[in-house]
């Protein structure tokens, strides 16, 4: 199946600014998040299309190329691989902070901003379902709730290392936790980030 233009996912114009942009793509975001659309696998596809559009149109180098060049210019997919191989870990990492660090109409994966060093993932929202009669929505309650919660392990200390101290930093990424790689093609030098394969992102 051909990729649609990203302009055309976005549902803006190629004279489009960076806010304007933004906007579409948090509309679109916000339309296909898997939170509002449970279990649809096609609105999970859309999803992951508007992040891959969205990763090459907000980029100004990237914009540029695919102005000039189109989906070829991309070397076949955004940033070195495609929507279909883009995890929502990806996307919620790469965009989290679109959409301030608060969340956005309580759905998950929003939170935080992105670190320029080692790659700390936030945790799951938690979800409780609670029964509540009519008169209770009007006139208000308070319920307890018994929830369960992680603490540091008593040896590492959280670290993951024995003693919480016995640890180096990796020598692959030198603990950034990613490794960036530079291809020549005939378009000109490519550079991707990846998560470091020795370190598997820890830093260490």
């Amino acid at each position: 199946m051909a990729k649609r233009d990203y302009y055309e996912v976005l549902g803006v114009s190629k004279e489009a600014g960076a806010e304007e942009i933004k906007k579409a793509y948090r509309k679109k975001a916000i339309q296909y998040h898997p939170d509002k659309n449970p279990g649809d696998k096609e609105a999970e596809e859309k999803f992951k299309e508007a992040a891959e559009a969205y990763e090459v149109l907000s980029n100004p180098q990237k914009k540029q190329r695919y102005d000039q060049f189109g989906h070829a210019g991309m070397g076949g997919a955004a940033n070195g691989f495609s929507q279909h191989d883009m995890s929502m870990d990806d996307i919620f990492s790469m965009f989290g902070d679109i959409f301030g660090g608060g969340g956005f109409g309580g759905f998950s994966g929003f939170g935080g901003s992105r670190s320029q060093g080692r790659r700390v993932h936030r945790g799951s929202d938690l979800r409780v379902k609670v029964i509540l009669t009519l008169n209770e929505i009007d006139k208000g309650v308070e319920k307890k709730l018994k929830l369960k919660k992680y603490v540091s392990c008593n040896v590492c200390h959280g670290t993951g290392a024995a003693g919480g101290s016995d640890y180096s930093t990796c020598s692959t990424c030198h603990g950034s936790g990613h490794v960036t790689r530079v291809t020549n093609t005939l378009l000109g030098q490519m550079q991707t980030t990846t998560t470091c394969p020795t370190c598997n992102g820890r830093a260490r």
